[in-house]
């Protein structure tokens, strides 16, 4: 039986499909990126694809071992690497990550809000400590990663990058998600808030929202053949992202081709928010 679910998980669309993707040498060099959340899934694949444009990296997530590896890596692409264990819920702790970066690597100039957590559920079921928990992280993370590195890139006066890592539940209510639509959503306006007040300041934000990867926030939930066949059913493209290729539009987000683009989201779903009302 095991052996059986195994072979249905790897002839999925998702599981099937190799992306061939090269990353733009040097589009990044000189800069410095800061990936909350890094270790893994989205954020390792950004750090890393980062890095191979030239970037030198700042990785913080709670995953201490995963963040080593993920920084070693890192380091293997010839430039400067800093892994910092840290929760993005804890301000205190983020803004000791900020000074140490500055000292070690430089000063920012990419903010990548990755830094995420789901308890899948619905709104009327969602526990208090889970709503809590999801906002906590999810968004008044974002929120303090977002206030402490703009007050900086602002004083700095050489512009920026910030981009934050959404969903594709940020714009239309999804099922079983019900706190994480709604942090999500908040995250959204973050990001159009924060385009507005640094503009003036050649920063820029954006919100990049993802229908999903397998990533180990719901490896599990897609371990099941049958949901995973559901799920590539309703996407029209007929299968999930690579993590690898959320990462090449957060490149493209954070590099000087994009310094026209602020306070926009960039929906990288394979047209599964446009199918609703699409029949035939």
């Amino acid at each position: 039986m095991a052996a059986d679910r195994k072979t249905s998980q790897l002839i999925s669309n998702t599981e099937r499909f190799q992306p061939h993707i090269t990353p733009v040498p040097a589009r990044l060099a000189g800069k410095v990126a800061l990936i909350t959340g890094g270790a893994k899934g989205i954020g390792k694949a950004i750090a890393l694809r980062f890095a191979q444009e030239g970037a030198d990296i700042v990785i913080t997530d709670k995953d201490d071992s995963a963040g080593l590896e993920t920084n070693a890596e890192v380091q293997a692409l010839n430039c400067k690497a800093l892994f910092v264990m840290a929760s993005v819920a804890d301000r205190a702790a983020m803004e000791q990550v900020i000074e140490r970066a500055v000292r070690e690597v430089g000063e920012v100039d990419i903010l990548v809000n990755n830094a995420g957590i789901i308890v899948f559920g619905s709104l009327m079921q969602c526990r208090i400590e889970d709503w809590d928990r999801m906002l906590e992280v999810d968004l008044t993370g974002a929120f303090h990663c977002t206030q402490l590195i703009g007050r900086r890139m602002v004083q700095r006066g050489r512009g920026g990058r910030i981009i934050h890592i959404g969903s594709t539940a940020a714009l239309l209510p999804t099922a079983e998600q019900g706190a994480y639509c709604v942090a999500k959503a908040g995250l959204r306006m973050v990001s159009m808030l924060t385009a507005m007040e640094l503009a003036p300041h050649g920063i820029t934000s954006n919100l990049l929202c993802p229908q999903g990867a397998v990533t180990d926030i719901n490896r599990e939930l897609l371990s099941d053949p049958a949901i995973m066949a559901k799920l590539e059913g309703n996407i029209p493209v007929g299968r999930m992202a690579k993590t690898e290729e959320i990462a090449a539009a957060a490149a493209f987000l954070a590099s000087d081709e994009a310094a026209y683009i602020t306070g926009a989201e960039l929906v990288h779903d394979g047209g599964a928010t446009i199918r609703s009302l699409w029949w035939r």
